[in-house]
């Protein structure tokens, strides 16, 4: 995946408060959830085990993904370009990033709104740090510059499922390459 911009800061970390619900998953967390690449180098496996074959590896840290189902060691995701495959949790983290979609440059915006002033601008397919959403707009920052831009322009900023869990009686089988 080639980024324009790639964003540091904190993100998002999931809340850890004693009110929270628990899910009947391995990881007690919500199924689907948002999920961040933890390293540049990350295998995408047809299987939840390290035997299964390598689909290909992906090659963005900070990419994001959503996990649409899980072991107690691996979580089946789902990425941007819609690839589908099984990583091992410890290449995962919880900080929440987002890819900006389609072919225009987006407005970073200094409010949650569409008459705010212009700050900068996102190329397709950057990657971001996601802060917070609200009222259809999400502040995220990339390098030293953030701002607020269209939740709808995001993919990793979806409230809910962005890929569809493929049938657990099809196995898994995408061309091997590099993501």
């Amino acid at each position: 995946m080639a980024a324009g911009l790639v964003g540091t800061g904190t993100g998002l970390a999931q809340a850890g408060s004693a009110d929270e619900e628990a899910f009947d998953t391995p990881s007690k967390q919500p199924v689907p959830r948002w999920a961040s690449l933890r390293s540049n180098e990350v295998y995408a496996r047809s299987g939840p085990t390290k035997e299964n074959k390598v689909l290909w590896t992906y090659r963005q840290k900070n990419l994001p993904v959503q996990i649409i189902s899980e072991t107690r060691e691996w979580r089946m995701i789902c990425d941007p370009d819609g690839g589908i495959a099984w990583v091992n949790r410890s290449m995962l983290k919880s900080q929440r990033s987002v890819v900006s979609m389609g072919t225009q440059k987006i407005d970073l915006l200094s409010g949650a709104k569409s008459t705010a002033k212009v700050k900068a601008r996102l190329n397709p397919r950057s990657l971001a740090t996601l802060d917070k959403c609200k009222k259809g707009y999400c502040k995220v920052s990339v390098g030293n510059v953030d701002g607020w831009a269209p939740q709808d322009r995001l993919w990793g900023a979806q409230e809910g499922a962005a890929c569809k869990r493929p049938d657990p009686f099809t196995r898994l089988g995408a061309s091997q390459g590099v993501r």
